[in-house]
């Protein structure tokens, strides 16, 4: 019996190398979305520590220390909407990186699936030439055991 060969085999490796290499950029921008949100979110709670410290001491502190206070969360204030936008602009970036991703596999789909196809064909193909080659040797054998029996007389 012959062997399958699908000729597009070289087109679906370089397929699957992209779809690998994009999953690997989604993870990269993933985790540099990841980054960015964990520090936004130290900065939120080092504003909101502060905030709550401020609030317990208020009275107890001098001027300027309550202005140095001040200050500082006026520029937490202005670092935490820098990170907000940072987190953006990485879930932006991961987002196409995602989409890409998708894209990918799916060219890898489509191809895998006509391979899929291709050989079911191919095997369908295969077991009825070997059913018509049994076929041709049993009606061989029939007719040499029985050589009368099929003329009409």
């Amino acid at each position: 019996m012959p062997r399958f060969r699908f000729r597009l085999d070289p087109v679906l490796t370089v397929r699957e190398r992209t779809e690998r290499e994009r999953a690997g950029e989604h993870a990269r921008k993933l985790a540099v979305q990841l980054a960015e949100e964990q520090r936004r979110d130290e900065l939120i709670a080092r504003r909101d520590d502060l905030r709550d410290q401020l609030m317990r001491d208020h009275n107890r502190w001098d001027a300027d220390t309550l202005r140095m206070t001040y200050a500082h969360l006026a520029y937490l204030d202005r670092v935490i909407v820098e990170a907000y936008d940072r987190v953006a602009a990485a879930a932006v970036e991961t987002e196409a990186a995602r989409v890409k991703l998708v894209e990918a596999a799916r060219d890898r789909k489509v191809l895998e699936t006509l391979k899929e196809r291709r050989k079911e064909a191919f095997m369908l193909e295969a077991a009825l030439a070997e059913q018509r080659e049994l076929d041709d040797q049993n009606a061989r054998s029939y007719d040499r055991a029985h050589p009368l029996e099929g003329l009409p007389s």
